[in-house]
């Protein structure tokens, strides 16, 4: 049946299913369903309504954890759906720019950026983060379309440290991606919302030409999948309903034969 042929219903499905090149799936499932994107019923499209200041009012911080929340999510998506090469810090010289002016430093690294993908074809991941003395400096992910030099460093693991001479702006090191992607991934999201502020007014910055995740939508029961996953899931409530997240490296090709099945 055509898409656009199908109702509201069946349209709906209790899960999204995200899988990831590096073996990683990551399954929603909402008690209260989830509309196929770009396929919406004009009558389910909810229609914008006055709100009183009283009531609903969300305060700032909640907007804040909110907002960090999707942030964390999205990067997580976006850098587990693309092949990185190398974990990167990049500081900035003072003498060069002024650290502490978000708007200047986000200039600046925006033309650096354009002309390296431009040129090199750059896909990176940043995220920035203020420096408890001050000063905005950048974590984040490069693909090896940037040039490095050994530092003559090593890190605790005796992993070379290197350099990017292709950033002008201050310092860098570069370490060379090994071990549990899915961890290394990780450990870069947590830098989102780190000092619960946003010092470039964005959460992170990111570019190129990035692949976005495989998404899918599926029907699986959410009981079943509290006992295939047990240990791999969180859950928590939101208004009028239920969300079940799992991030699992396991059962990805049972769960994608179910899927191909549920299709036929």
């Amino acid at each position: 049946m055509d898409r656009m042929s199908k109702t509201e219903s069946e349209l709906k499905h209790s899960a999204i299913v995200y899988t990831y090149p590096c073996g990683v799936v990551d399954i929603i499932h909402s008690s209260c369903g989830f509309i196929e994107s770009g396929w919406e019923a004009a009558a389910a499209k909810p229609q914008p309504q006055r709100r009183s200041r009283e009531v609903g009012k969300v305060s700032e911080g909640q907007d804040l954890q909110r907002s960090m929340r999707r942030a964390r999510a999205k990067l997580r998506r976006l850098a587990l759906a693309n092949d990185f090469r190398w974990f990167v810090t990049l500081t900035l010289d003072p003498a060069k720019i002024d650290r502490n002016d978000g708007a200047a430093v986000a200039r600046a690294l925006g033309l650096w950026a354009d002309n390296m993908v431009r040129r090199k074809g750059l896909k990176y991941i940043l995220v920035p983060e203020l420096h408890r003395k001050g000063g905005i400096h950048f974590h984040g992910f490069f693909n090896d379309a940037v040039r490095v030099t050994d530092s003559g460093h090593k890190d605790t693991g005796g992993h070379p440290i290197y350099n990017l001479p292709e950033w002008t702006l201050g310092f860098t090191t570069a370490i060379e991606l090994y071990g549990d992607y899915p961890s290394a991934v990780g450990y870069v999201t947590k830098y989102i919302g780190k000092q619960e502020l946003r010092p470039m007014g964005r959460w992170y910055y990111s570019g190129g030409a990035l692949n976005e995740p495989s998404k899918t939508y599926a029907d699986l029961d959410r009981e079943e999948l509290l006992v295939d996953f047990a240990g791999e899931t969180v859950e928590f409530a939101i208004p009028k309903g239920k969300i079940l997240v799992i991030h699992t490296k396991e059962e990805q090709n049972v769960l994608q034969e179910e899927m191909q099945s549920d299709a036929r």
